[in-house]
């Protein structure tokens, strides 16, 4: 039985390495594509992948974390938020827990699907990648709504989730690209990570063998 000590040390070491990854990751995605802010991002799938191989504690965690420093440090035209000169803590909490959200679902997904079957595990991550998608756009806009009532109210919110307003493209178009990357992403980058122990392991036992 593991202790409890070095189980909770390692939690804390898988969320601290996620979480730098994912915002690094995405601060990286933000410089190449500056002329698309909105169209794609890698954050959520990092968050999901990370809820799924690691368990709820370390997804969850890491959404929260990851999401809140990029809200809190954005890069420019990330968000609506970093057109404004302060970023509401309400706005913050919102998408700290929609980060949470994509690192919990993540942790409960195994019990549903398993790697095996790859075309199968392919369309379902790309079905629950739609539907946390679609609910973080949704509540991302309601939230903005929220946090700053001047600038919009929740209505006009939902409806500007759907129209192209501030770019020649909706939104929404976040969860159709995201759709994708959970489909196309996700599969190899799990079954790379839950193969990553059994590699090493495998790694030494040879070297100990061989050293004998």
């Amino acid at each position: 039985m593991d202790n409890p000590a070095t189980v909770n040390s390692k939690q804390i070491a898988l969320t601290a390495v996620m979480s730098a990854l994912t915002v690094v990751v995405a601060y990286s995605k933000g410089l190449a594509a500056t002329s698309m802010p909105g169209v794609f991002e890698f954050m959520t799938v990092l968050i999901f992948i990370s809820g799924f191989c690691f368990g709820a504690p370390v997804g969850g965690s890491v959404g929260a974390i990851s999401l809140s420093i990029y809200m809190l440090i954005p890069y420019p035209l990330a968000h609506p938020a970093a057109w404004l000169y302060t970023t509401s803590p309400i706005l913050v909490l919102i998408m700290a827990a929609l980060g949470a959200m994509f690192g919990v679902a993540g942790a409960l997904s195994p019990r549903l699907l398993k790697p095996a079957n790859w075309g199968k595990f392919s369309l379902s991550l790309a079905a629950i990648g739609f539907a946390l998608t679609f609910t973080y756009d949704i509540v991302s806009s309601l939230g903005f709504a929220v946090a700053y009532p001047a600038y919009s109210d929740p209505m006009q919110a939902i409806i500007l989730t759907f129209i192209p307003a501030y770019y020649p493209y909706p939104p929404i178009i976040h969860t159709f690209t995201n759709t994708i990357i959970f489909a196309a992403a996700a599969p190899p980058i799990i079954q790379a990570v839950t193969k990553l122990p059994e590699t090493l392991n495998s790694r030494e036992t040879k070297h100990k063998t061989a050293q004998t």
